[in-house]
């Protein structure tokens, strides 16, 4: 078994990184409100390309999502994750993308 490989994980966060901004594009675009379940469609949507694109090492990819014991909430009510100490790689980059999209 490898060692953690620090650069691997750079990539798998560059990446998630654009695939976060060009949903969140879409979203904001459609004028969607960002909710705890829009949240969880972006991340899933966001993962679901970086796996699909095959040359990132799954490990990599699942350190960067959220957790499936579910801590964030799966509601369909607004989304405050500012108010949460410690997220998941790819729910800051969501927070932070929809707000400074637009």
């Amino acid at each position: 078994m490898k060692g953690f490989e620090g650069y691997k994980l750079h990539a798998v966060e560059a990446r998630l990184k654009l695939a976060v901004n060009s949903i969140v594009d879409r979203y904001r675009t459609a004028g969607e409100v960002l909710t705890w379940q829009l949240v969880h469609e972006i991340e899933n949507e966001a993962l679901k390309t970086l796996q699909q694109a095959g040359d990132l090492e799954p490990r990599y990819i699942r350190m960067v999502r959220s957790s499936t014991w579910g801590y964030v909430p799966k509601i369909d009510e607004p989304a405050d994750l500012k108010s949460h100490k410690s997220l998941p790689i790819a729910l800051t980059m969501i927070e932070r993308a929809y707000h400074t999209s637009h």
